[in-house]
């Protein structure tokens, strides 16, 4: 007899299987020729949730795929994560944290994707890597926290992704562990009763999620965070500056303000790392300045995100503006 945790699980493994938007309706939305998208296709897989179609034009931009994507212009690893790579998925360049890469799935993919020379061309890491990799962890007592990342773990499965961290919980010198995820607003049905039950086990977790504008908040997001900080997983949040997406400083505003209503914190705000392919989203820095200001000058300190550069050559963020 089927339960009701297999009957969730089965549920948003099926929409990520089955609902996703097909060649034909991406090209008739972008008005791409097939063979455009196919060039664009066989350099960055494209896969966009059918429930993001009825999204307004600034969600959209995220994960329509463009011809300005065949421009070569930008970086394949614009965080040398290669050069810090220990083991296979093992992304060691912080003393005391590792970034560890568990999938390279995600429930859509996002255009401007830092990892988008990994995500969606391959599933990620099989067993024997991730014990290789957690053995790493272990290994190095000078390792306190671990981000879990991808593509987005949520997309493994309870069983797998709790065998992950009951294993990283079995280290007795790891203390907090985040999960980065962008399922509470790309497939907002991965946020089950039993996927928070499991996560509540695994404390101090914390759960980093990447929203970029407030039209991403919806009926169903807004169910599945109150999920999480109602059963006191705290959310952070960490968005990425676009143009043309949430560049203008009201945009900004209205996030930050509906966050913090949800009770999520605004945490960072990235200046997007330059991966190929990805240019025509970059924002000068002097416009994410003014918009740090503005947020500062409109809403207590607590809602303003620090403005983050990602330099690979230094062992910290390299903030841009407090």
């Amino acid at each position: 007899m089927t339960t009701a945790t297999e009957k969730e699980e089965r549920g948003w493994q099926q929409i990520l299987r089955e609902n996703m938007m097909s060649p034909v309706d991406i090209c008739r939305i972008c008005g791409l020729a097939d063979e455009e998208l196919a060039k664009i296709t066989a350099l960055y897989p494209v896969k966009i949730n059918r429930n993001l179609n009825n999204s307004s034009e600034a969600v959209m931009k995220q994960f329509l795929p463009s011809l300005f994507e065949l421009n070569n212009t930008g970086e394949d690893d614009p965080l040398a994560e290669v050069k810090y790579e220990k083991v296979s998925g093992i992304i060691h360049r912080y003393p005391n944290r590792v970034l560890f890469l568990v999938t390279n799935i995600c429930a859509s993919y996002c255009r401007f994707c830092t990892r988008r020379r990994l995500v969606g061309k391959q599933a990620g890491l099989n067993d024997r890597k991730i014990a290789a990799g957690i053995k790493y962890i272990a290994d190095h007592e000078e390792i306190d926290e671990v981000i879990l990342s991808g593509g987005d773990p949520l997309i493994l499965s309870d069983v797998k992704l709790k065998n992950i961290l009951t294993a990283l919980r079995a280290i007795p010198h790891i203390g907090p562990i985040r999960v980065s995820t962008r399922t509470p607003v790309a497939l907002p049905e991965r946020i089950t009763g039993a996927l928070i039950e499991m996560l509540q086990q695994f404390h101090p977790l914390y759960l980093i999620t990447q929203i970029n504008h407030p039209d991403e908040l919806t009926a169903k997001s807004d169910a599945a965070i109150a999920g999480l900080v109602v059963h006191g997983i705290s959310v952070l949040n960490q968005s990425v500056l676009l143009k043309g997406v949430n560049d203008q400083c009201e945009i900004m505003l209205r996030l930050v303000k509906k966050l913090i209503e949800r009770r999520v914190r605004p945490y960072y705000l990235h200046q997007m790392d330059p991966a190929r392919g990805t240019l025509h989203f970059r924002v000068p820095v002097k416009k994410g300045k003014e918009i740090i200001t503005y947020l500062r000058e409109n809403i207590g300190g607590y809602a303003v995100p620090y403005y983050v550069f990602d330099d690979p050559q230094q062992k910290a963020k390299t903030l841009l503006y407090p």
